[in-house]
């Protein structure tokens, strides 16, 4: 394969810039930030050889003949809708992992793959007693923090939720039914200075703390804003809940902003409502956040499902 690395202002005008100077079988096998605040595109064109990446992410030629096919678990991704650039990601790590290891077993291959490009984390991790949660309206937020209650209460952990929504009355009293249910205690907190107090106070008491944030629209700055304050209170972790059945590009600048406000986790929501989770692949990897668990279930008993590199590649290829 031939190489060529191609600087734009955005993905959008690297893509125009890729299909004009390379045509429509330009492979793009990396982003990343360029000079300034461009973006550098790393593009293979088809020839004798193809291209992946070795340890220290430098591009390397090689004979196709020791490459192992992958054209099924490319065309897996494009099932799932996964964004352009990181499905060239994963493939690449595909073929390094690959042409390494001599590996010809297409799932673990996979697996081994997604554990280098993407990171994993433990819900229950009491390193980081304190987590808060944030999302869209409709997201599950409430559900997944229930969730998150229930299992703690299965492994002994006594916690506590806090819900910080003052502006919608229902989602208080859907939090506050879970919280009874569970034997937890629940807490409303009307602005950021109740809100560290309280959180002071019960850290001192539960072995883990829930915020809820108000669900808000990402793209109206008010919105955001009022989330913004209730961060800005607290060193914790923070999590974005999203719906997995979101179109992938719109579920992207979504978590962008979310990532600007501080989320650093994903817990991936409905998942069992969806076939495709080239959504979560692409926000993961674009926004640089770490899976927690996945909410696959309605049912708060049923509390969360573990992602790790074999789920996901389990789900990629089935």
């Amino acid at each position: 394969m031939k190489i060529k690395q191609i600087s734009a202002p955005n993905m959008s005008e690297a893509l125009i810039r890729i299909k004009s100077e390379l045509g429509d079988d330009a492979i793009i096998i990396s982003s990343e930030k360029g000079e300034g605040s461009n973006i550098l595109v790393s593009v293979a064109i088809d020839e004798d050889e193809e291209v992946f990446f070795d340890e220290e992410d430098q591009l390397q030629n090689i004979r196709t003949s020791e490459v192992i096919e992958n054209q099924h678990i490319r065309d897996c991704l494009n099932y799932h809708d996964v964004l352009e650039a990181v499905s060239a990601k994963i493939l690449a790590t595909v073929r390094q992992e690959g042409h390494h290891q001599k590996d010809r077993d297409e799932q673990e291959l996979l697996a081994r793959s997604l554990s280098k490009l993407y990171a994993f984390s433990d819900i229950l991790d009491m390193r980081h007693p304190v987590k808060l949660f944030m999302g869209t309206p409709g997201s599950g937020k409430s559900t997944a923090i229930a969730k998150v209650a229930t299992q703690a209460k299965f492994n002994k952990i006594s916690s506590c939720i806090i819900s910080t929504d003052n502006v919608r009355a229902g989602a208080n009293k859907q939090l506050e039914a879970f919280a009874e249910i569970l034997a937890v205690d629940f807490y409303f907190c009307k602005d950021k200075k109740t809100l560290r107090q309280r959180v002071d106070d019960a850290r001192k008491t539960y072995g883990l703390v829930l915020i809820d944030t108000p669900g808000i629209n990402p793209f109206m700055e008010q919105e955001v804003k009022r989330v913004e304050e209730y961060v800005q209170a607290l060193e914790c972790q923070k999590i974005l809940t999203l719906d997995a059945g979101r179109n992938t590009m719109e579920a992207v600048e979504i978590g962008e902003i979310f990532m600007d406000l501080g989320a650093r986790y994903l817990l991936p929501t409905r998942l069992d409502l969806t076939r495709r989770i080239g959504t979560v692949l692409s926000v993961a990897a674009c926004c640089d956040m770490s899976f927690y668990a996945a909410s696959v279930s309605s049912s708060i008993a049923n509390g969360l499902a573990e992602i790790n590199s074999q789920s996901l590649a389990k789900l990629i290829l089935s």
